[in-house]
């Protein structure tokens, strides 16, 4: 059974999501936690990194900067 949901949206900040990953994952425990990163069409290679080193991480890429609040909505 999942206990938390959480939702990161990024736009070209690939080495702070990479940071708030690790760190999150270090702090749930035993929770059982889905993450789900929603990218706003970043140009740094963020989309890449998630799939090499986070694939369990549920990755939505979106074909356009949406805005922070249609992203989280997603």
């Amino acid at each position: 059974m999942l206990d938390l949901s959480v939702i990161i949206v990024n736009y070209n900040v690939k080495a702070l999501l990479e940071q708030t990953l690790l760190s999150a994952y270090k702090a749930v425990g035993q929770l059982q936690v889905e993450f789900i990163v929603v990218d706003n069409q970043s140009a740094d290679g963020s989309c890449d990194m998630v799939k090499e080193k986070f694939p369990e991480v549920q990755l939505i890429e979106n074909k356009k900067n949406t805005g922070f609040s249609f992203a989280n909505n997603q």
